[in-house]
């Protein structure tokens, strides 16, 4: 792949947030089913059916290809609301496998994360809190979109600079039209790696518990021993590594592997 073309793809992945199927009409009946369950939330028995039907339709809209960060944010924050941690997690992460770099969607799992309710006690919350790899982009003062336009302007501008010195034989010119020029190439480069090690890790096949009290197991039956002591609360994330018999395999952050029911577990789809 020429840097051109490298640069290209990193800007289309940061400066498109995917807005294809946002005017799709369920959208407004989730916003109106949203925002019935707010003017109810003094009761939560008569809020929470106005948050699950909102949820019900910001999916089947995101499933038609609404598939937007506010879709995404949205669903989870109604499912959030609806008293379903489980499955807020699962939204945020499916957000986040098409928008990886959308700084809302990560703080909202932060946020749902936060309210995974380990016990005080044992080592469950060390084997089972997500572990996400450090990624210079989530600390820098700019955005993505901002440091990949900054790479398209050096590249042009070195090229710019580069004709002038051919033109005008001169020396120098060419000499700082070759240094923006490679200058864009490695921030072009460097944003295509690190753009392609996110998304890698928010397309792993992942799961989400939805059911607190959730035993694993060494096998896929009830009839094997518990592989720990602790059961695993409703919001835990795990890799997913095989299904049989209506369990999944599942691998905690640590490593840890065993069994549980697939009732009990949201797949990030």
């Amino acid at each position: 792949m020429t840097p051109i073309a490298l640069l290209a793809l990193v800007a289309v992945g940061y400066l498109s947030p995917m807005d294809r199927g946002a005017t799709d009409p369920g959208l407004a009946d989730a916003a109106t089913a949203y925002n019935a369950g707010l003017a109810e939330r003094a009761d939560s028995a008569k809020a929470r059916p106005h948050f699950v039907r909102a949820a019900e339709l910001y999916e089947s809209a995101w499933d038609r290809g609404a598939r937007t960060p506010a879709v995404a944010r949205n669903m989870a924050q109604a499912r959030y609301l609806a008293g379903d941690l489980g499955r807020c997690i699962a939204d945020y992460r499916r957000g986040l496998r098409i928008f990886p770099h959308d700084v809302d969607l990560r703080n909202g799992l932060a946020f749902a994360r936060g309210r995974v309710e380990y016990p005080f006690v044992g080592d469950l919350a060390e084997t089972a809190r997500p572990r996400d790899p450090p990624s210079l982009l989530d600390r820098l003062p700019v955005s993505p979109t901002r440091l990949a336009l900054v790479a398209l302007g050096l590249w042009s501008i070195g090229w710019l600079v580069l004709a002038r010195a051919w033109i005008t034989a001169r020396g120098g010119l060419a000499l700082s039209g070759g240094a923006l020029v490679i200058a864009a190439m490695l921030i072009g480069g460097w944003l295509g790696w690190e753009d392609g090690r996110k998304r890698a890790h928010w397309a792993e096949p992942t799961a989400v518990v939805m059911a607190p009290g959730t035993d694993l197991r060494t096998g896929n039956s009830d009839e094997y021993p518990k592989r720990l002591d602790g059961r695993l609360p409703a919001g835990v994330e795990v890799r997913l590594l095989g299904e049989r018999g209506g369990w999944l395999q599942i691998e905690l952050a640590d490593g840890t592997v065993g069994w549980a029911p697939a009732g009990r577990l949201a797949k990030v789809e």
